[in-house]
C-alpha cells in the first residue's frame, strides 16, 4: 500500500497555566482539520526525540482534546528529560480505495515501532513509558544484515 503523509512546520508548545491547562498551542488554529497523525516530541542538543505518538481523522479537534483533557500525558510531557517541547503534526493523503483508519493505523504503528527502535522512550495512553525489550546480537559480518547488534522491542502484556 501507497501512503502519502505530509509533515507540518513543527508548533512549540507553550505554558498553559494561564489558560487552567499545563500546555498550550498558540498555533492550534494552523492545525488540519484533515486525518494524520501527531508527535508530542522535545527538541534537545540538535536532535528530536519522541516522546508521544496518536493519530486522529480530525487533527485539529484531537490534539486540542488532548491539550485540554489529557492530564496522565502532558504531566508526562512536562516531566520528560530536558528540551524545548513541539508537536509534529503530520496530514495523511488518502488513495482511491484507502481506508482513512486502516491507514491511520499503519502509520501510527510505523511511528511507534520505529522510535522504540531507535531506544527512545514513548508515553503510551496511561501517560506511563512504553517498556521494551533489549535484544543483544553477536556474529558475523552477514547476520548483522539481518539482525543489528542492538535491537528494542516493545514488550506485550504477559511478557
Amino acid at each position: 500500500m501507497k501512503i502519502d503523509l505530509k509533515w507540518e512546520k513543527p508548533l512549540q508548545l507553550k505554558d498553559g497555566s494561564a489558560t487552567n491547562r499545563i500546555y498550550t498551542c498558540s498555533e492550534l488554529r494552523r492545525i488540519a482539520t484533515k486525518p494524520g497523525v501527531y508527535v508530542f516530541a522535545r527538541r534537545f542538543s540538535g536532535g528530536v526525540f519522541p516522546l508521544y505518538v496518536g493519530q486522529a481523522k480530525n487533527l485539529r479537534s484531537r490534539i486540542d482534546h488532548q491539550f485540554k483533557s489529557n492530564v496522565p500525558l502532558m504531566v508526562g510531557l512536562q516531566h520528560a528529560p530536558n528540551g524545548r517541547r513541539i508537536l509534529l503534526v503530520g496530514r495523511v493523503s488518502l488513495h482511491r480505495g484507502q481506508q482513512k483508519a486502516k491507514v491511520l493505523d499503519i502509520v501510527e504503528s510505523a511511528l511507534i515501532k520505529h522510535a522504540l527502535a531507535q531506544g527512545h522512550d514513548l508515553l503510551n495512553q496511561q501517560g506511563t513509558k512504553t517498556k521494551v525489550h533489549a535484544i543483544k546480537s553477536k556474529g558475523n559480518h552477514t547476520s548483522r544484515q539481518v539482525a543489528p547488534l542492538k535491537m528494542l522491542v516493545e514488550r506485550r502484556r504477559g511478557n
